[in-house]
């Protein structure tokens, strides 16, 4: 089962959960409760966070994401009020399958910060960077062997920093790399 988990509205909870294809949707409000158009078609609940204490306030969305890992994989999506703030910091403490933020009406997966990448993995990223390469072309610039290439690049793939090209079997950084790389 896949479940999101958000403060999100509108569009960009539309955006979300298309690009997330979730079984059940968990709504995290510090306001009044609207009636969401997606509340109608996902299974899931809305928790509303009452307290200005942060630690209350995380001390329940914690427990939140924690029961939601117990069902399957977890997605989080928020914007920048207090309590995306808050669910931002959760997730990448509880370490859920993907966080999400909204921006401007737009949704962009972002990258979890416990990122375990080592220098071969960083190398990729950046020659990525400058342009799209296959896989032969990778381990002739970062100076390894095409098994560990391949090795690595599922590894990248898997964290959603880069993406592999159908047509020409090109691999290319997506924008969660980029941010990696900064």
């Amino acid at each position: 089962m896949k479940t999101l988990i958000t403060n999100l509205r509108g569009r960009c909870l539309f955006d979300v959960s298309m690009k997330t294809q979730i079984d059940g949707l968990i709504c995290i409000q510090s306001d009044e409760h609207k009636d969401q158009c997606l509340d109608k078609f996902i299974k899931g609940g809305t928790l509303r966070i009452e307290t200005q204490d942060p630690i209350e306030a995380c001390q329940k969305i914690t427990d939140v994401i924690r029961g939601a890992k117990k069902h399957g994989e977890v997605y989080v999506a928020y914007d920048a009020n207090f309590i995306g703030s808050l669910l931002s910091f959760t997730a990448n403490k509880e370490s859920v399958d993907a966080i999400f933020i909204c921006y401007q009406d737009k949704s962009f997966r972002l990258p979890v910060l416990k990122l375990d990448l080592s220098e071969t993995r960083l190398k990729i990223l950046e020659v990525l960077d400058e342009d799209n390469l296959t896989a032969i072309s990778i381990g002739q610039k970062v100076g390894i062997s095409r098994a560990m290439v391949y090795k690595h690049l599922s590894g990248l793939m898997e964290m959603g920093l880069i993406k592999q090209s159908q047509m020409f079997e090109k691999y290319s950084i997506t924008q969660s790399g980029k941010m990696v790389i900064i």
